[in-house]
């Protein structure tokens, strides 16, 4: 088990040596801070998960200074504020103000043993659930964007409701309902997918509803609809902006009461759960009329909305990487990395095919890489068919620069298992650059949590 780095930042040194020691032996590296100055020096130089705050350290008129400086900037720690006063309004506007507990001195070691374990186990299961979800996914991507759209997954996945998944061509709308279906009951059964954009109209009703021998003209025999197909199942309508409006009435009357009608046949129930997906705006089409509001109502109680590639642009290292192993093997090349220019170059493009697209660059990369480090030259495949990034003003460019130079580092520490000696021998950089730059970027050189 991998410890877990705790901050106890109180002023009062006989607690913290009391407390540091039994947490010590509770697994937790425990650091201890006696005043603001050395709690925000001990914060910039490595990452807490756990933090035990007193209210009136030191240069602090309240401890809420300082607890509002670690949500802003910490937002993935979990404060415990300690207070030796018991002052109930104290407590509650900590936790309005985003502490996790509140704990009063004098604390029984037995009682602060249990609430840290608490918090423990609190951090080992958010993290677990994340996993899971990535997992799900099949790709890992750090954003904070991108981890919102795994917590809403892993929230909808547990519940038969229908589920709109909105976002720009590329984005991953596929992906993400398969990984709602994969943490679903239905789990170990394929879910049935629809392209509806590739549905001629008038066959729309009797593909999704089936038909009964003799309906119509041509009927000679009973045929079975995807929604009968599906049964206690996912079906997954994707491009559902493109359903005509008299299939929506009855895709509506499915949604309210669970109830589908053959062509020529009877009333019979159905336990399917709906997965929509769309690249239109269903409000605007609602607005013109081209989209029934109550359905458009019924679908969009739980909407994932998953953001384009230009806005979390913290994901593409992790994305190129994950690509370029992919294709890599695929192609049944040896291993190759991707030259800093080249990653930079990605991370300037703005991507109007999103994620697809930039899978498509790096498998382009791959074919034509000649060694075994991926280029500009390589990426571009001997033409500038991409798009050329947009103008930016130099602060712009500065902070897109800077987000970079942040998950670069990221990503080779984590590769080298926090190790900043390897790291920076691999980067043929100085080791106390590398350390200024930790402390800059506030990067995380430790493991976080148990495995």
């Amino acid at each position: 088990m991998t410890r877990i780095n705790l901050l106890l930042a109180d002023d009062d040194q006989t607690f913290c040596k009391l407390a540091g020691d039994l947490l010590s032996r509770e697994g937790f590296a425990v650091e201890k801070a006696y005043n603001v100055e050395e709690a925000g020096r001990h914060l910039s130089e490595n990452f807490f998960p756990i933090v035990m705050l007193d209210m009136c350290l030191p240069e602090l008129s309240d401890g809420f200074g300082l607890l509002d400086f670690i949500r802003e900037h910490y937002p993935d720690t979990i404060v415990l504020m300690i207070s030796g006063s018991g002052h109930i309004p104290d407590a509650v506007e900590a936790i309005k103000r985003g502490a996790y507990d509140f704990i009063e001195k004098p604390i029984a070691p037995d009682h602060l043993r249990q609430r840290i374990r608490n918090i423990a186990a609190f951090i080992s299961s958010k993290q677990a659930n994340l996993d899971m979800a990535k997992t799900a996914i099949g790709m890992v991507v750090e954003s904070p964007a991108m981890q919102n759209v795994y917590a809403n997954i892993i929230r909808t996945a547990a519940y038969d409701n229908p589920v709109l998944i909105t976002g720009e061509t590329g984005v991953g709308k596929e992906l993400a309902a398969h990984a709602i279906h994969r943490l679903s009951r239905y789990k170990d059964r394929n879910m049935v997918c629809i392209n509806c954009a590739s549905i001629p109209k008038e066959l729309f009703e009797s593909e999704l509803f089936g038909y009964e021998k003799g309906a119509f003209t041509g009927a000679v025999g009973d045929r079975k609809g995807y929604f009968e197909y599906a049964g206690d199942n996912s079906l997954f309508l994707d491009e559902i902006s493109e359903l005509p409006l008299e299939v929506q009435a009855k895709l509506l009357r499915v949604i309210s009461e669970g109830e589908i009608q053959k062509l020529g046949g009877r009333i019979r129930q159905i336990n399917t759960r709906i997965i929509a997906a769309t690249n239109r705006n269903l409000t605007e089409m609602q607005n013109r009329g081209e989209f029934r509001s109550d359905l458009y109502y019924r679908l969009n109680a739980i909407n994932i909305n998953i953001p384009p590639l230009r806005e979390r642009k913290d994901d593409i290292l992790q994305l190129a990487t994950h690509f370029c192993t992919e294709f890599c093997n695929r192609n049944s090349k040896a291993p190759m990395q991707i030259s800093f220019p080249a990653l930079q170059w990605l991370y300037e493009q703005t991507w109007p095919g999103n994620v697809r697209e930039l899978r498509s660059t790096i498998e382009r990369g791959v074919i034509f890489a000649t060694n075994d480090t991926l280029t500009v030259a390589d990426l571009q495949g001997g033409h500038s068919s991409l798009n050329e990034p947009p103008f930016e003003t130099t602060s712009q460019l500065r902070q897109v620069l800077r987000n970079f130079e942040r998950s670069y580092l990221q990503h080779s520490l984590n590769h080298y298992n926090g190790n900043v000696s390897q790291t920076a021998q691999a980067l043929g950089i100085d080791k106390s650059n590398l350390f200024k730059k930790i402390a800059q970027y506030k990067l995380n050189t430790h493991s976080q949590l148990p495995d």
